[in-house]
């Protein structure tokens, strides 16, 4: 098969408008990759400012059960996560499968643009070892060419428009993707199957369904993704739970976990515990301040 770059294609997704009375409106537009990447890729995004900060802010996020690249055209800004100290993330980097919760510590200009992979998107387009950066944000430079970093970061900073830089992204993926040319594998389309369900799967189905060994399975599952199949299904899981709570002020926690075919309620504390760095209860009426901001358009 003949791999092309098509023009044109970029579709909107979604555009979420957060309002904070200390820093004004953050804007947050997503954006669907042309079809012959969809298999890779889950999204591409433009994450602005309205205006300059007027107060730091903190934005704190469950384990997304994704990677991505991103390319910061805004102020320097910091991360941390539970038992860890803020860490000043490099320009344009990539993020390695994050299995704790983590806190964006935000000031000034808020300007980036990123590229949200599917599982194994990473490692197919780019061969990046995803098991080598787990829990890491690496500079981008360390595994691309600084000349191609330059370009789309050049293309990005540029562009007046979100189009025109997620532009800049796609062209960059494009360029990688036709080198390597890689075909969906037993790995890419069990991983998938763990996103598209939300984690609630058992593994060894899985490894029949895509025949596959399970020794096999879990050996190139680490290498393509960065984490066993076992541990990717239950974090992806807590990200389920994560999005059926947002923004509520009540939940019926039982009916919750046994939807999410949880053993009991004490399994379900305990793994969501260890995931968010706090108890569901206290997750939820932590976050529910900053969850009350954000409204999605579509």
């Amino acid at each position: 098969m003949k791999l092309v770059a098509k023009k044109g294609l970029m579709k909107f997704r979604k555009f979420y408008v957060i309002y904070n009375v200390n820093t004004g409106y953050m804007f947050y537009k997503k954006f669907e990759p042309q079809s012959a990447l969809a298999s890779y890729i889950v999204c591409y995004y433009i994450w602005e400012s309205e205006k300059v900060l007027d107060k730091p802010l903190e934005i704190e996020s469950p384990p997304p059960a994704f990677s991505s690249i991103v390319f910061n055209y805004g102020d320097d800004y910091f991360v941390s996560s539970s038992g860890s100290r803020k860490q000043q993330v490099p320009e344009q980097f990539v993020i390695g499968q994050q299995t704790r919760s983590y806190t964006l510590h935000l000031t000034g200009k808020v300007a980036m643009a990123g590229i949200v992979f599917k599982p194994t998107g990473i490692a197919s387009i780019f061969k990046i070892p995803m098991h080598t950066i787990t829990q890491e944000r690496i500079d981008l430079r360390v595994f691309i060419d600084y000349s191609d970093v330059k370009i789309v970061a050049d293309g990005i900073a540029s562009s007046q428009t979100a189009e025109g830089k997620v532009k800049a992204l796609e062209e960059f993926i494009m360029k990688f993707f036709l080198l390597r040319k890689p075909v969906p594998d037993a790995v890419d389309h069990a991983a998938n199957i763990i996103v598209e369900n939300w984690g609630k799967v058992n593994i060894d189905d899985l490894c029949k369904q895509v025949f596959i060994s399970r020794r096999q399975f879990e050996r190139k599952f680490l290498q393509k993704v960065g984490l066993s199949p076992k541990y990717y299904a239950r974090l992806r899981r807590i990200g389920y739970i994560c999005m059926k709570i947002a923004g509520k002020e009540e939940v019926n926690w039982q009916d919750l976990y046994n939807e999410c075919e949880y053993y009991d309620q004490s399994h379900f504390i305990k793994d969501f515990t260890e995931f968010t760095g706090r108890p569901p209860i206290v997750y939820l009426n932590t976050n529910k301040e900053l969850i009350h901001h954000l409204k999605a358009k579509d």
